[in-house]
């Protein structure tokens, strides 16, 4: 079994919240001076409102997703368990659609496994742990492979 936690900022999710109460305040300025008369002729500038509102909305709930706060992920010889701030995640290696390993130019310094299972993304960082990385990604790999290959076929 292997056992990796990604930490996430606190700083960050508060951060992306400000910019997002920013961002929904604002238009919300100008719809309720578009009811109260003002600039009714500005229909362009509506619309534009109503886009960043949107906006606004999506990077509010965003910052809400179970991938924005800490995960630990176990990677069992049966199944995936990750645990995150809603409780815990169970995934057979047969429910895994892709994995992907992220190298740049410097493997040294970061490596990146990019885990999508079912409509779900899991972005797994490893800041100067390539040798944890690559253990990772071969266990991910084999396990994955021995999963669809043994997968009945419909």
């Amino acid at each position: 079994m292997i056992h990796y936690t990604v930490r996430k900022s606190k700083r960050t999710r508060i951060s992306y919240r400000i910019a997002a109460a920013i961002i929904v305040l604002v238009p919300m300025c100008q719809f309720y001076a578009f009811i109260k008369g003002y600039g009714r002729d500005k229909r362009v500038l509506l619309i534009l409102c109503i886009l960043l509102f949107l906006y606004g909305l999506y990077l509010l709930i965003h910052t809400f997703k179970k991938t924005m706060y800490d995960i630990t992920y176990n990677f069992e010889d049966d199944c995936i368990r990750i645990e995150h701030v809603r409780g815990e995640t169970k995934y057979d290696y047969a429910d895994v659609n892709d994995v992907s390993l992220v190298t740049p130019d410097d493997a040294n310094q970061y490596n990146i496994i990019h885990l999508v299972i079912g409509k779900e993304d899991f972005v797994i960082p490893f800041t100067y742990k390539k040798e944890l990385c690559d253990k990772v990604y071969e266990h991910l790999l084999s396990h994955v492979t021995a999963a669809k290959l043994n997968e009945p076929e419909e």
